[in-house]
């Protein structure tokens, strides 16, 4: 038997880009048409309260919504799938982890049109509880036809019957948050959100800039070079800015990893430097390996 779980994902702070959220509980139903009956009223109720608010310049505090799907009897938080509302009431997405039995469920891929966003979209992730980081995505969840391809690759090269074992905890994004070094986060479809408010220039080219750097320093080798931004040379700059703290900062894993994956003149060959840029970088990488080297005849 299970029950369905009304919450509201409360945002404490409004400032972008990561804001501090909290659960607020607005009840148990015996039927999901119950939880989504009460879900439309509170959302009707807060629309009503919302002009108010605007009226008096208090910004909405409402991340979105969630009804999960729970277990009776059995332990707390076996949730057995989950979806999400935007602050306006309107389906934002679902992931099912397990049957009704609490049996995981096997993942086939997730059809191309139930994917709602693409590599270099910016995002809310809801990171559960306590905190919504704006991000950007770096890859999709696997659609069928991308694990059947991969799956014939695998036969081919290792034999019949080697082929991707995936559950329902494959359904995700991989995103990236603004932070010093590797920030991926692999959010459950449900929990990425468009933003509820406008992202201001600045912070959309850092998180451009953070997908290109990671990218290139951590080895994900997506398919970037199509990217509008690639060739922008504010996010170059941001691209900049973010290698350099490595250094400043003694970051010597993402300078080791940058060295070890990457050459300079591979990565420049990517990216539309200018001459001026270009000589940053070199400065740059020649440090990293400097830097790297020392460290590792100290080893």
């Amino acid at each position: 038997m299970v029950v369905f779980e009304l919450n509201r994902i409360v945002l404490e702070t409004l400032r972008y880009p990561s804001r501090k959220t909290w659960i607020s509980e607005l009840g148990l139903f015996s039927t999901f048409e119950k939880a989504y009956e009460m879900l439309q009223e509170i959302v009707a109720e807060a629309k009503e309260d919302e002009e108010e608010c605007e009226k008096e310049g208090e910004p909405d505090d409402t991340l979105g919504y969630v009804i999960n799907k729970i277990l009776l009897d059995a332990p707390y938080g076996c949730t057995v799938a989950f979806r999400t509302y935007t602050h306006d009431g309107e389906f934002n997405d679902e992931n099912a982890w397990t049957d009704e039995k609490g049996k995981v469920l096997p993942f086939y891929g997730r059809p191309e049109e139930k994917i709602r966003f693409k590599m270099g979209d910016i995002v809310e992730v809801y990171m559960g509880k306590y905190d919504a980081e704006l991000s950007i995505i770096d890859a999709c969840p696997w659609t069928p036809q991308k694990i059947e391809k991969r799956n014939k690759e695998l036969e081919q090269k290792y034999g019949k019957g080697h082929t991707l074992i995936l559950d329902s905890s494959d359904d995700r994004y991989l995103t990236h948050s603004l932070g010093l070094g590797n920030t991926h986060w692999h959010p459950a479809c449900a929990d990425v959100f468009a933003p509820t408010k406008k992202v201001p220039a600045t912070l959309r080219r850092k998180l451009q800039a953070k997908l290109l750097e990671e990218n290139f320093t951590f080895g994900y080798r997506h398919q970037i070079s199509e990217l509008p931004f690639i060739k922008d040379p504010k996010v170059l700059d941001e691209l900049l800015n973010g290698w350099d703290k490595f250094v400043d900062e003694k970051y010597y894993q993402g300078m080791e990893c940058l060295v070890d994956y990457e050459k300079a003149d591979n990565i420049k060959a990517q990216l539309n430097f200018s001459e001026e840029q270009a000589q940053r970088f070199d400065r740059f990488y020649e440090t990293c390996v400097r830097l790297v080297n020392e460290k590792r005849r100290k080893a």
